[in-house]
């Protein structure tokens, strides 16, 4: 007989543990019962919140059949220079103010 009154067809089997200290255990304790879960849902939810944002960085991107040769194209063709640009290359760079560090040689 189930454990609980739900008709859950995914039991979970698998355990994570981790190792935390008291101060970062209470603070995760009062953050599941504001937001009305267990610890243990509270973090499997954030952590596989942020797994998803990590993962997300580095997904497979799939491109149209044209975009290789669009991309191809567009570094062939040479970058056009706008006229802001031109004075911005033209003008004296500024310099900061930095103090010059002084050594003194040691014998």
């Amino acid at each position: 007989m189930p454990y609980c009154q739900c008709e859950c067809t995914d039991l979970k089997e698998l355990r994570l543990q981790i190792r935390i200290d008291s101060t970062a255990k209470r603070r995760l304790e009062l953050a599941a019962a504001a937001a009305r879960q267990t610890v243990s849902s509270f973090v499997l939810q954030a952590a596989q919140q942020r797994a998803d944002e990590v993962l997300a960085d580095r997904a497979v991107i799939q491109l149209s059949q044209a975009a290789p040769e669009t991309f191809v194209e567009a570094l062939e063709r040479p970058a056009s220079v706008n006229e802001r640009l031109n004075q911005t290359l033209r003008s004296p760079k500024k310099k900061k103010n930095k103090k010059k560090k002084k050594f003194t040689k040691l014998d």
